[in-house]
């Protein structure tokens, strides 16, 4: 896999699973506009992911579209020391993420990538 290729993968299911957790959160009820969540522990092994029908705006990403593309990740780890999360209004803080992937596929369809200019 092409290491552009890649890395809008690896994103694309980093954004799933911070997604995943944010929505849990919000789930939960906070009733302030900022709460702190601990730390998070994300690991997902010989799993198949599919991500359909995504449209992303961003500056900081470039253009790209993708019809359909089936990649695996053989093993990928990510840890940050810090992470905040905006949805609907409230901020999350969360201390440390960890996220491990093994052997994870990942089939993305009908993805649109629109880069700043």
């Amino acid at each position: 896999m092409g290491s552009r290729a890649q890395r809008l993968a690896i994103c694309l299911i980093l954004m799933v699973s911070i997604t995943g957790v944010a929505t849990v959160a919000a789930a939960d009820g906070a009733e302030t506009s900022s709460e702190e969540l601990g730390s998070v522990d994300i690991s997902v092994e010989d799993k198949h992911v599919s991500i359909d029908n995504v449209e992303i705006s961003s500056q900081a990403l470039p253009t790209v579209e993708i019809d359909k593309r089936t990649y695996t990740i053989h093993s990928f780890s990510l840890e940050a020391d810090g992470v905040t999360i905006e949805y609907n209004g409230h901020s999350y803080d969360i201390g440390r993420v960890n996220i491990d992937l093994e052997n994870v596929g990942i089939t993305v369809s009908n993805i649109s990538i629109n880069g700043g200019e």
